[in-house]
């Protein structure tokens, strides 16, 4: 009787596991307005900045930054991008990107400063580059009143990727 009663609860577990729906996909992004913060990528065992996009339509008043990843040799980043920690502060306006496990830059100051030159919310930048802690820090220093959407795009053509979508408050109300 006992292996009979166990045998049925057993059977009734896995049914349970069976009913279980599959976890929804996670949101394309995540608007940051005024404070907020997102992460994203995954741990391995070191990873590379490749080179840093910036694309800017000043009509729609919208600018779009791709952070392209490779591996620890410089190799495109296929799956997800590094692990991420991305935070919109409000004083001073500016969004403070935290690379973990990326030791190595293809880009120094200079060139990434020169990206940002004509940019419509991005006043300033600076990257810190700490091999000890492989960690890359990206700060941009932004407008007032500049809004980030900030998402991952996995590599499966070309290299991994950590997308910057900068905007004003009213592009959000479109969306």
């Amino acid at each position: 009787m006992m292996k009979l009663s166990f045998a049925i609860v057993l059977g009734l577990s896995l049914q349970a596991y069976a009913a279980i729906p599959a976890k929804p996909k996670s949101p394309v992004g995540k608007i940051l307005v005024t404070e907020g913060q997102a992460t994203g990528g995954v741990a391995g065992t070191g990873y590379s900045l490749m080179d840093l996009r910036r694309t800017a339509d000043a009509k729609k008043k919208v600018e779009r930054i791709v952070i392209d990843f490779g591996d620890m040799e410089g190799k495109p980043q296929k799956g997800l991008p590094a692990y991420f920690h991305a935070e919109l502060k409000k004083n001073p306006n500016r969004l403070v990107l935290d690379f973990n496990q990326t030791p190595n830059s293809r880009l120094d100051e200079g060139r990434l400063a020169n990206r940002f030159k004509d940019s419509l919310f991005v006043k300033k930048s600076s990257m810190i580059l700490d091999p000890e802690d492989k960690a890359l820090n990206l700060t941009l220093d932004l407008a007032p009143g500049t809004f980030a959407r900030v998402f991952q795009v996995k590599g499966e053509k070309s290299s991994a990727k950590v997308v910057i979508d900068l905007f004003t408050k009213s592009k959000t109300a479109k969306k």
